[in-house]
């Protein structure tokens, strides 16, 4: 299968986490972060459960990045209002 490369800018916390969970895979960080995307992918095009899981770890993720860049709680969605529980 024919290949690209792709370049990303992480934070430096998430890429010594990607490393680390690369090397406990005995993955290159290429093999392993092509992984996470077709999982990723996958869940994008699969039935309804794969897809609510999905959102609900993007969103879970845009939170914590929000929470750590200071931004302000109050007034914000809890995550069950967000996805209706």
């Amino acid at each position: 299968m024919p290949t690209t490369q792709l370049n990303a800018r992480v934070p430096e916390e998430l890429a010594v986490r990607v490393r680390a969970s690369a090397s406990r895979a005995g993955m290159s960080i290429g093999d392993y972060v092509a992984s996470v995307l077709e999982a990723d992918q996958a869940a994008a095009s699969g039935g309804q459960e794969l897809r609510e899981a999905r959102a609900r770890m993007h969103a879970a993720a845009a939170y914590r990045r929000w929470m750590a860049d200071g931004q302000p709680e109050s007034g914000a969605m809890s995550m069950d209002e967000v996805f209706g529980e």
